[in-house]
C-alpha cells in the first residue's frame, strides 16, 4: 500500500512539473510577443511620423521651387526645406523616405482627371511614402497624399478672378442717334462661366442711364430689371439680372441707353462678378 502511494506522489510530481514548464513557456512567448507588438507600434509610429513631416515640408516650399519628380528627397537648412531628387532617402533607424511631386489635370469644368483635360499650372499632387523593415524581416509601407492649389496667386484659370478671365473690346464704340451706345464685345477666355453682377458707369454730362443690354438680355433698366429703379445719373452702381457668358463665348453688349445726347462723352465702365472680382475698362470717347 505504501509503495502505490509513492507511485501516486511521484506521477503527481512529475505533472505539476509539466503543467509549470508549459505555463512558463506561455508566460516567456505572451511576454515576447508582447515586447514585439510594443517595438513594432513605435517604429510604425515613427514612420508615420516621418511621412507626416514629408507632406508638411513639400507644403511650405514655394510654387517656384517645386519640380515634378517621383524620386523626391528633402533637405532642411538655413530654417527652410528644400526639394532634391535622390531618393529613397535613408532617415536613419531603418526607416527610408520618398516623396513625390506630380502635376494636376483638370478637365474642362475643372474636376480632377487621371489623364486628357490639361495642366492645372496652380496645383500639384504631393506624395510621402516610408518604408522600413519589422522584426519578422517584411518590408512595411506608410504613404500620405495630399493635393495642394496656390489660391493667393494662381495662375490657371480654374482659380483666377471671374472678371481676370474676360476681355473686352470698346475699340470700335460708336453712339446710334447719339444716345444709344454700341459695338463693344466681351470674351471669356477661359472654359468656365463668368457671371457680372454689377455694373458702375460713369461720364462727363447731364444726361441720364436709361438701359443696359448684354447680349439679348435686359441687364438693367430703369423700369426693371435691376436696381435701383429710374434713370440715374454718372457714378451709380447698376445691380442687374445676372449676365451669364459661357466659357470661350463672346458676346456683344448691343445697348447701353442714355435719356439725352452723348456724343463726345468720355466714358469708364466698371464691371463686378459673381465672385465680387472687378475690371474697369476706359476711360474712352466713342464716335
Amino acid at each position: 500500500m505504501m509503495r502505490l502511494e509513492k507511485g501516486y506522489t511521484l506521477l503527481e510530481a512529475l505533472l505539476a512539473i509539466a503543467l509549470a514548464a508549459l505555463f512558463f513557456s506561455g508566460a516567456t512567448g505572451l511576454v515576447l510577443t508582447s515586447n514585439r507588438t510594443s517595438s513594432e507600434a513605435v517604429m510604425r509610429q515613427k514612420a508615420l511620423w516621418r511621412a507626416q513631416e514629408g507632406l508638411s515640408a513639400l507644403e511650405s516650399i514655394a510654387d517656384a521651387n517645386l519640380v515634378n519628380t517621383t524620386v523626391g528627397s528633402l533637405t532642411f537648412a538655413s530654417n527652410r526645406w528644400t526639394l532634391g531628387t535622390s531618393a529613397p532617402q535613408d532617415l536613419g533607424g531603418g526607416i527610408a523616405r520618398t516623396v513625390k511631386v506630380s502635376a494636376v489635370r483638370r478637365n474642362s469644368t475643372c474636376d480632377l482627371v487621371a489623364s486628357g483635360g490639361t495642366v492645372d499650372t496652380s496645383s500639384h499632387t504631393f506624395e510621402s511614402i516610408v518604408t522600413w523593415t519589422d522584426l519578422r524581416g517584411q518590408t512595411q509601407t506608410i504613404s500620405l497624399k495630399t493635393l495642394r492649389t496656390n489660391f493667393e496667386n494662381p495662375t490657371s484659370s480654374c482659380f483666377a478672378d471671374e472678371c481676370s478671365r474676360l476681355a473686352w473690346d470698346y475699340s470700335a464704340t460708336t453712339w446710334y442717334g447719339g444716345k444709344q451706345l454700341r459695338d463693344m464685345f466681351v470674351t471669356n477666355l477661359s472654359e468656365q462661366e463668368v457671371e457680372i453682377i454689377k455694373i458702375t458707369p460713369t461720364w462727363n454730362g447731364t444726361p441720364k442711364i436709361q438701359q443696359i443690354f448684354i447680349g439679348n438680355d435686359k441687364f438693367w433698366t430703369s423700369a426693371g430689371p435691376g436696381t435701383p429703379s429710374g434713370v440715374q445719373p454718372s457714378g451709380v452702381t447698376l445691380i442687374g439680372d445676372d449676365a451669364d457668358i459661357g466659357g470661350g463665348d463672346t458676346v456683344e453688349i448691343p445697348k447701353i441707353q442714355f435719356d439725352g445726347i452723348m456724343t463726345g462723352a468720355t466714358l469708364t465702365i466698371r464691371f463686378e462678378c459673381e465672385d465680387h472680382s472687378t475690371v474697369t475698362i476706359g476711360p474712352f470717347v466713342p464716335t
